[in-house]
């Protein structure tokens, strides 16, 4: 079915015209050029700060004029994640889209619908003058996937809603209610090369790859690979019975909040242990996919090294493998009222430097002194085996409350589907965290179409789920008090 046909007509055309530009994270100049026309074409005057986040105010249709303003918002980037075999470039070519049995997705890459069906649909109800509702405030930020870079730039004082419904949730059953906010850190651990390869040893690439990635709020408790994290605990089970160096750890990750679905690393070993090493390989694999049993395509492979670097000294060796095999990564606390991940970290980048081991982690909490804790557990085996670890971004949690918003929407949602929609605490974090923790007097809700495998090639959209929260939010907005 051709995406033209689909219905909201204007959502669709919408979210069309948004997947024909490349608008990743830090690569936004034609998005918000794009954003900035349409508003203007459709009669508003949209506000544009320096970060890119976009201000835009629809005034109250007749009759509603004393109704409280409600913000809608969504934000313009996407995280681009494609297949190793894909050759799309996120910098210039367009998303392509394939609709198949109800869901919409793309071909080997992320869609976008993260969040790029939230502006289509702020977009469609700004471009509809038939509808009824109170004044709406519209706000598009910029660089969200990067740990809410462009909202943190935003002028939160001048928003004069009373309510927020942020649209990046993904479920349309669920009303979130709280999520966690997230802090940020680098580290490094430094290295010294030998002078020379030490004789009868050979230079091995274990490459693993077909983890399912993912996002890695929401989708960090659903047991999936880190890859990096992966790789460490084969070398470190290596480092038991074979005398390994490590040479490199390949650039690795696609943003710190994705869930890391390849990685290689190259050691030197000695001739005689290279048919044991393969020979074990093949046995972990087989036994790691038994355990993880939702990574049918998980790849691993020890061929050759082509690297000309001598091996990292034995000592740093052992320090970097054990660091990286020991460090947090995953699920800490689950939430016993929400059934959720609480509190969780993701070891999303790693790369080789001249002279050290750098990595970004994304450690996840509602509760800030858990974002603190585990962070604190990660600096602090870094530094204490001579590496060093900063923290370089923090967004406050937002936390559950009684919520006069969320109790009117779940009334509403009832109503017209005749099903339950329940509040809830997600593990992916959304905007309302920080608005909220600046503006504790208004009232947030996130909502959104039914998505799966957000930040992954296997992204995909649900076209009826998209349709009903279309439906319930245009018909919600009078409602609100």
């Amino acid at each position: 079915m051709p995406i033209k046909n689909l219905k909201p007509a204007k959502v669709w055309e919408y979210f069309y015209d948004i997947c024909q530009i490349p608008h990743v994270s830090y690569d936004l100049d034609k998005i918000t050029s794009y954003l900035e026309k349409t508003f203007i074409e459709l009669g508003y005057t949209p506000i544009v700060d320096k970060a890119q986040n976009i201000l835009v105010r629809k005034p109250a249709s007749k009759g509603c004029e004393k109704l409280p303003t409600v913000m809608l918002q969504g934000h313009s980037d996407m995280v681009g994640a494609k297949d190793p075999s894909s050759t799309h470039d996120f910098k210039k070519d367009p998303i392509k889209i394939k609709v198949v049995n109800g869901w919409m997705s793309a071909d080997k890459t992320t869609l976008g619908a993260d969040n790029g069906i939230a502006v289509a649909m702020i977009l469609a109800i700004f471009a509809d003058k038939t509808l009824k509702h109170g004044p709406i405030e519209a706000l598009i930020t910029a660089n969200e996937e990067t740990g809410m870079d462009g909202i943190k730039e935003f002028n939160v004082k001048q928003l004069k809603s009373k309510y927020m419904i942020n649209l990046d949730n993904e479920n349309d059953e669920e009303i979130c209610i709280g999520c966690p906010g997230n802090i940020d850190i680098t580290a490094e651990l430094p290295y010294k090369r030998d002078a020379r390869t030490r004789p009868n040893t050979t230079d091995l690439r274990i490459f693993l790859s077909g983890g399912l990635g993912g996002h890695s709020g929401q989708a960090i408790g659903e047991k999936r690979i880190n890859a990096i994290k992966t790789i460490f605990d084969l070398l470190n089970f290596l480092n038991n019975d074979h005398d390994i160096q490590l040479i490199n750890i390949e650039k690795s990750g696609v943003v710190k909040n994705v869930i890391p679905f390849e990685c290689a690393c190259n050691i030197n070993v000695y001739k005689k242990d290279v048919a044991k090493i393969k020979k074990f390989t093949s046995w972990w694999l087989k036994t790691l996919k038994q355990e993880f049993s939702r990574e049918t395509d998980l790849v691993i492979s020890v061929t050759p090294s082509k690297v000309k670097d001598h091996p990292i000294t034995k000592k740093d060796s052992q320090k970097i493998i054990g660091v990286y095999g020991s460090v947090f990564n995953g699920v800490d606390t689950y939430s016993w009222k929400y059934s959720v991940p609480e509190t969780s970290g993701n070891l999303g980048l790693i790369d080789t430097k001249k002279d050290a081991i750098w990595s970004l982690f994304m450690v996840r909490s509602s509760y800030d002194l858990a974002q603190h804790r585990i962070a604190n557990r990660i600096m602090q085996l870094f530094k204490g085996v001579g590496g060093d670890a900063q923290q370089i971004a923090f967004v406050a949690g937002w936390l559950p409350k009684d919520n006069k918003l969320a109790d009117i929407y779940e009334t509403f949602y009832k109503k017209v589907f005749k099903k339950e929609a329940k509040q809830v605490l997600i593990n992916g974090g959304v905007e309302p965290a920080y608005v909220l923790a600046q503006r504790p007097e208004m009232l947030g809700i996130s909502i959104g179409p039914l998505m799966h495998d957000v930040h992954s090639k296997n992204e995909r959209l649900s076209i009826e789920s998209t349709q009903k929260v279309y439906e319930v939010l245009t018909k919600f907005l009078p409602t609100v008090r």
